[in-house]
């Protein structure tokens, strides 16, 4: 007796568990095509994205004249290479001349 209603308790628990499968299903399939449409809607969809660029333009900016300051050559530096370059020259002129 007591399998007999085991049995029959399992029978109910999985008639109800196919009936919400059921439900379910046609649930999805009444939702499924609104879904469908939208994803085809949102694929088709262009995007358009509008970004503010100023504050970014700004810190490039900032950051280019502080390279070019840091990358000046001071004239007193050339004149003395120059000058350097000017008596190797006149070296090697006079040990050629000589």
């Amino acid at each position: 007796m007591r399998k007999n209603l085991s049995q029959q308790k399992l029978l109910d628990v999985l008639t109800e568990e196919i009936e919400v499968l059921r439900r379910t299903s046609e649930n999805i399939k009444e939702v499924a095509p609104e879904i469908a449409r939208q994803l085809e809607e949102l694929k088709n969809t262009k995007l358009k994205v509008d970004l503010d660029t100023d504050k970014l333009e700004q810190i490039l900016k900032d950051h280019e004249q502080a390279l070019r300051k840091k990358a000046v050559i001071p004239r007193w530096f050339l004149v003395l290479v120059w000058v350097v370059i000017v008596f190797l020259l006149a070296e090697v002129v006079w040990l050629l001349v000589m």
